[in-house]
């Protein structure tokens, strides 16, 4: 039996020239397979990535102009009191994003708009704002800042130095304010002119 099954064995061609075995034979057809498969997979998932970043940067840019649209309404500011009232229905809607605007004089210099806004970081704690921003008195006669500013659950403070994503973005506007006129010899008279200003917004995460 022994001998049999020796005979049997050498007899068969597993020990031929050439043979590898049923998956062997097929390797050198299988491998460029493999790499094709490979080669689409990472062009589908590098095109998946490339597509949700420049999603995610759209997203930020529409809700900043969606913002933008409901401070400045019709872009005519009548007073502080009509910009805080829309200030004020603005935050109430949640947002992905933290946003800080203000409103500067026309005639401002933008280049530390960034610092201006790194010092109005705390404002959801009662911290100061920049003195550049644009002020007015409300209807009962107190001064205040042109600012807004909203922060989502667990958002963090805007540094410039720190920040990466975020997005600067400036609107015309104009202002009306009231201006007192003190003539010579003359009573105090009381104007209201609109002026041109600037809305500065910076978005982040």
């Amino acid at each position: 039996m022994k001998k049999f099954l020796v005979k049997v064995f050498f007899e068969k061609n597993f020990f031929s020239k050439g043979f590898i075995g049923p998956i062997g034979d097929d390797l050198p057809s299988l491998i460029p397979i493999m790499i094709s498969l490979l080669l689409f997979f990472s062009v589908f998932a590098l095109t998946l990535n490339t597509y949700y970043s420049k999603n995610a940067v759209l997203s930020q840019q529409m809700q900043l102009v969606s913002i933008a649209r409901e401070l400045k309404g019709d872009s005519l500011i009548l007073g502080i009191d009509q910009f805080n009232s829309n200030c004020g229905q603005t935050k109430l809607k949640r947002y992905s994003y933290n946003f800080m605007a203000a409103i500067y004089p026309a005639e401002a210099d933008f280049t530390g708009i960034l610092d201006d806004f790194s010092s109005s970081a705390d404002f959801d704690i009662g911290g100061l704002t920049s003195d550049n921003f644009l002020t007015g008195f409300d209807s009962v006669g107190n001064e205040s800042q042109y600012f807004c500013g909203y922060k989502k659950i667990g958002g963090r403070n805007f540094d410039n130095v720190k920040a990466t994503n975020y997005f600067v973005r400036f609107y015309p506007v104009a202002v009306t304010r009231r201006v007192i006129v003190y003539p010579v010899g003359g009573a105090p008279v009381e104007y209201f002119l609109t002026m041109p200003g600037v809305m500065a917004m910076v978005v982040w995460e």
